[in-house]
């Protein structure tokens, strides 16, 4: 909604509300009646509430700034809660009257009842013609509802009021001063709830409502392994909303901004005035139990590599063993301080292990390895390859040397629909071929389908 759709209806409010304040003055003076009179300073306290709420509502809508980085939209929360404070006082001045009156026995002027009661009809108009005006609004703006509140409020007294005149204009003058008290009590407590949500706002309370549909959001979005930390405050009709999601840690910058998107959409389904600030932290998922030993293991300095994790449940307990590969230039001694170190780490983590064996094995020194790409042992590979009828297509071929031994890594694709017995066996003669044809070799087929 636009500045000037959101500040008409409160202006036009507030020229209907004088009308009315002139109107019941006058009728209310002629006739001495309490009640007119206790309407028309109602009408008086709601024109200058009415003004105060057009002004603040016209400064909420300044965009933020260095001193205020939400908005301005506080200060018209501010301006409501002026208007519940202003209306309540109004009351108890109404009531302080109305039971001096009571006693007193003060009668209004029967001669000038007309005049009051068609002040009253007047204002009738004029409040319906405010409801209307500000009903549309209210749901976007608070200072909107606080006067649409005011002119429900408005309409219900004035109606007292009428009914008081009238009563007393037949020669019960007591009516008017009930109808007076009466209205009193109706706009304290319309004026202690106003004074109550705005209290809430100030004090940044998380709407209830939103911030349960809000959960109940991050708790359907595919992708979302939880979240944490859902804040939420609302300004004026705005609100903010900020929550860290938590994702996968194998996920990709682009898949968690796409998640994040999805979530910031729902949200603003939800809650169409809203500003959302989402923060993603990776959740380190589950993993299987030779994989958290792997981590364990690795974690210690001098171990290159982990192999065979093997945990045997038995009635004494749970048996572990492990293969890792250390420097073959250590000692025993010190090989035994790394394995002693991983023993220890194990259990720490795994009290319910009740042994761990560490087998110590040289690693191989990777360093060593050498790539060989001699044209002759290549040449002599790919005739082999190119005249089998099975291989459809060729996609490396890597010779190298590693601690005395030639391998030959080899990848190509066969027909899909073929059986893995039959791949095999073709497999097996083309190792066969490259070992005659080039020496003894290593040889590893991987096999794709085409």
């Amino acid at each position: 909604m636009s500045q000037s759709e959101k500040l008409r209806p409160l202006k036009l409010s507030f020229y209907a509300i004088v009308s009315v304040i002139i109107f019941e003055f006058i009728g209310g003076i002629l006739a001495n009646s309490l009640a007119v009179l206790s309407d028309a300073v109602h009408a008086s306290l709601d024109a200058i509430t009415t003004f105060w709420l057009f002004y603040t509502t016209k400064l909420s809508m300044k965009p933020p700034d260095e001193e205020h980085t939400y908005g301005h939209g506080k200060i018209e929360t501010l301006g409501s809660m002026f208007g519940g404070l202003s209306l309540l006082v109004v009351s108890a001045l109404l009531f302080y009257e109305s039971v001096n009156r009571l006693f007193g026995g003060s009668i209004i002027s029967r001669e000038f009842t007309f005049i009051a009661i068609l002040s009253t009809v007047y204002t009738l108009c004029i409040d319906v013609f405010r409801m209307k005006l500000l009903r549309g609004i209210s749901k976007f703006s608070i200072s909107a509802k606080a006067n649409y509140l005011h002119a429900i409020a408005d309409f219900s007294s004035t109606i007292i009021a009428f009914l008081g005149v009238s009563v007393a204009s037949m020669g019960l003058h007591i009516g008017d001063t009930l109808s007076s008290l009466v209205l009193c009590c109706f706009i304290a407590f319309l004026s202690l709830r106003l004074v109550y949500n705005t209290s809430l706002e100030l004090s940044d309370i998380a709407p209830a409502k939103e911030y349960k549909a809000v959960k109940s959001i991050l708790k359907n979005v595919d992708g979302l392994k939880g979240f944490k930390s859902l804040r939420m405050r609302k300004v004026g009709a705005k609100y903010f909303i900020d929550v860290t999601i938590l994702l996968s840690s194998k996920i990709n910058i682009e898949g968690a901004h796409s998640i994040a998107s999805t979530v910031e959409e729902k949200i603003r389904d939800l809650i169409k005035d809203s500003s959302i600030t989402i923060h993603y932290e990776p959740l380190e998922e589950e993993l299987p139990f030779s994989e958290k030993i792997e981590k364990i293991v690795k974690k210690n300095k001098g171990v290159s590599g982990v192999h065979q994790i093997v945990s045997t449940k038995t009635e004494e307990g749970i048996f572990l063993t492990l293969h890792i590969e250390v420097d073959p230039t250590l000692t025993l001694a010190q090989a035994h301080q790394i394995t002693e170190g991983i023993e220890s780490d194990i259990k720490e983590l795994f009290p319910y292990i009740k042994k761990t064996t560490v087998h110590i094995e040289s690693s191989t020194n990777a360093e060593n390895g050498k790539v060989e790409y001699g044209e002759k042992d290549l040449n002599v590979v790919m005739q082999i390859l190119n005249g089998n009828a099975k291989i459809k297509k060729i996609s490396s071929i890597n010779v190298y040397v590693s601690r005395g031994n030639r391998y030959v890594d080899i990848n190509c694709s066969f027909n899909g629909s073929e059986t893995v017995e039959e791949i095999h066996r073709e497999i097996s003669v083309i190792e066969s071929k490259i070992k005659a044809a080039i020496g003894e070799s290593i040889i590893t087929v991987h096999p794709e389908p085409i």
